[in-house]
């Protein structure tokens, strides 16, 4: 059959590599080639098992890394405690590695099978359900796209969950907000070696990691008022503001904001249902967890492969397939959804109380056994 995927990142890709065997398959990205800046990802759960049986694994593996940790670090420039990640990926059965979010798309990219007709700069403007067994999908150059079955892969702002799941359409905004970018600084990157470096803040927070030999990774995240779900304008003073103090390291990195960046709220979706006639919604734009739950990327690989084994198994079915697509797979998504919100609050600490307690925990965690223990837990949620 046809299928139309609205949105050519993670989620996107990954579907049409495993519906390509069986289906036609369009993929229409609104960005005018596969993105880059982005921000480092802890990679494992169920995504790394369903790339394992998708054959993309060591593809993504091998644009990966392992990091020795975390270090804390003081407005001063000394340390206040480290993280192992050892136990971590011990607790994983080495089913982990980090790895940059737009990394991800570069291997799935080049693990593509070349009948998907994949469109660069094509944005969808409408997504409508025209009879019993066909969608369509309208492009903002005016071409009208029919298929047996419409995806809607574009993330948490998608405007097709509305549709879906009237009333649903809006984030939940948590109360945070992120920014990320990348730069070359071969010195930096030198310094930072084998840990990530984050602040020990309250309020406020900020990471540096060496991406590679030659680029470092900064991310920033702030408490805001959860009212707003307006994607905030990147504005490279007020991050200098904002973020400046943390740390003589992140310092020197906010000499290098670049004009344009990743920023936006730190938010969830929910659709108490998933689809409507041939249009379903995947990835984020079914079920965010947020970015600071540390899951998207591997549930939104693990959730493109149940789709399309879904669909595989009702065969010209299609709405058996998507009934048992959301019966299967919304147990997992709603289960890590919730983590999210829980463990959002762990990163950003908003009293000093909070933040002593933190300390306190860091310092526990060197304890026989407690490193372990709380890796596993971490693991298992």
């Amino acid at each position: 059959m046809d299928i139309t995927i609205v949105g050519g990142g993670v989620c996107g890709l990954a579907l049409a590599h495993e519906l390509a065997p069986d289906h036609r398959v369009t993929v229409l990205e609104s960005s005018p080639g596969p993105r880059g800046g982005g921000y480092m990802i802890d990679f494992f759960g169920p995504g790394f098992v369903a790339a394992e049986r998708m054959g993309v694994l060591e593809e993504l593996r091998l644009r990966g890394h392992v990091f020795d940790g975390v270090r804390y670090g003081l407005p001063d420039g000394s340390d206040s405690g480290t993280i192992d990640a050892g136990p971590l990926v011990e607790a994983a059965g080495g089913r982990y590695f980090s790895i940059l979010r737009p990394e991800v798309e570069l291997g799935l990219l080049a693990q593509l099978p070349d009948s998907v007709d994949l469109r660069y700069g094509t944005r969808v403007v409408e997504v409508e359900d025209v009879g019993p067994e066909r969608a369509a999908v309208v492009t903002a150059g005016g071409e009208v796209l029919t298929s047996d079955l419409v995806v809607a892969c574009d993330g948490v702002r998608s405007p097709v969950r509305e549709q879906v799941a009237p009333g649903h359409g809006p984030i939940l905004p948590m109360g945070y907000r992120a920014a990320s970018y990348l730069y070359e600084d071969p010195q930096l990157a030198h310094e930072l070696g084998e840990r990530m470096l984050m602040s020990d803040s309250i309020q406020r927070v900020g990471w540096l990691y060496a991406a590679d030999v030659d680029q470092v990774g900064v991310m920033f995240a702030e408490r805001v008022d959860r009212q707003g779900t307006e994607r905030p304008v990147p504005d490279p003073d007020r991050l200098c503001r904002r973020f400046s103090g943390l740390h003589p390291q992140i310092d020197r990195a906010l000499t290098h904001v670049p004009d344009s960046f990743y920023d936006d709220l730190v938010a969830q979706s929910h659709a108490p249902r998933w689809s409507r006639g041939r249009v379903v919604l995947a990835g984020d734009a079914a079920h965010a967890p947020s970015l600071l739950a540390g899951q998207g990327t591997s549930l939104a690989i693990a959730g493109a492969e149940a789709l399309a084994r879904s669909l595989r198994a009702a065969g010209p079915h299609i709405e058996v397939g998507l009934a048992e697509y959301e019966r299967r797979w919304r147990p997992t998504a709603e289960k890590v959804r919730r983590s999210g919100r829980l463990s959002a609050s762990a990163f950003i600490p908003a009293t000093t109380f909070q933040l002593r307690v933190q300390q306190v925990g860091r310092r526990a965690m060197g304890l026989p056994g407690v490193s372990r223990l709380l890796s596993r837990q971490f693991v298992a949620a």
